[in-house]
């Protein structure tokens, strides 16, 4: 399913998916150095969903958190609806995450991280989604 590249949204390289990146030598001012992304969902550049996964004995880090609030918080300010998602999971190393089933931990949006979004329990992320693109064509932003 994953190796011939007919699912959309599915893992094109398989043979790659685990190589890692290292930002080691690129710290900047203040010792910052960058940071990875683990979804984007951007609807024409008039709403957009950052992703973020974590294994649920890990939390996300300073900078991390901090780049994500500053990305969203410049769409707002531009006038396009944004929110950043950290995701949990307890998926063996070796497993692909289906992050669609995940669980959201915390949501980012209007300059505030809370636990849940306009719900009374957790959802997916998928579930998530759904709710967001129904907000967005309800204000009637184009995605």
């Amino acid at each position: 399913m994953y190796e011939d590249n007919k699912v959309r949204g599915s893992i094109k390289y398989l043979n790659r998916y685990k190589q890692l990146f290292s930002f080691e030598g690129m710290e900047r001012h203040r010792k910052i150095t960058p940071t990875d992304i683990d979804g984007l969902i951007d609807y024409n550049g008039n709403s957009f969903v950052y992703i973020e996964g974590k294994y649920y004995t890990k939390t996300i880090e300073f900078g991390q958190k901090r780049a994500l609030e500053n990305l969203v918080n410049s769409h707002n300010k531009a006038g396009n609806l944004s929110c950043a998602i950290i995701f949990v999971h307890n998926s063996p190393i070796d497993e692909i995450i289906m992050v669609k089933d995940q669980l959201i931990f915390q949501v980012y949006y209007n300059g505030k991280w809370s636990g849940k979004w306009q719900e009374k329990e957790y959802i997916t992320v998928l579930g998530f989604i759904e709710k967001w693109e129904k907000m967005c064509l309800r204000k009637k932003i184009k995605i």
